[in-house]
């Protein structure tokens, strides 16, 4: 029982060591435009971008994301599905 404990041990040492020494993402517009305009391809980069940093503006001030969305989907006028995804990309990818 011991020498299962101490491998779990190591082993949860191990991967925290890789992920903490694994090198940091670098969020940028290009990723986020990459991400989103090329599955909404009738969306330009400067309403994206806008809206983009309209949605991390908005979380950074307590908005949720499903009401995030909403908003996307009312601003762009796309279906919930685009603005679901625009949510998120703008929050992982933009430097916000």
């Amino acid at each position: 029982m011991v020498k299962v404990f101490r491998d779990l041990v190591v082993a949860v040492s191990v991967s925290a060591f890789a992920v903490m020494a694994a090198a940091p993402a670098q969020a940028s517009e290009a990723t986020y435009l990459q991400r989103v305009q090329t599955r909404y391809t009738f969306l330009s980069a400067q309403p994206l971008l806008a809206e983009g940093y309209r949605v991390c503006k908005a979380e950074r001030q307590g908005m949720n994301s499903e009401d995030a969305v909403k908003m996307v989907y009312r601003d762009l006028a796309v279906s919930m599905t685009a603005a679901g995804d625009i949510v998120p990309a703008a929050v992982e990818e933009l430097p916000c």
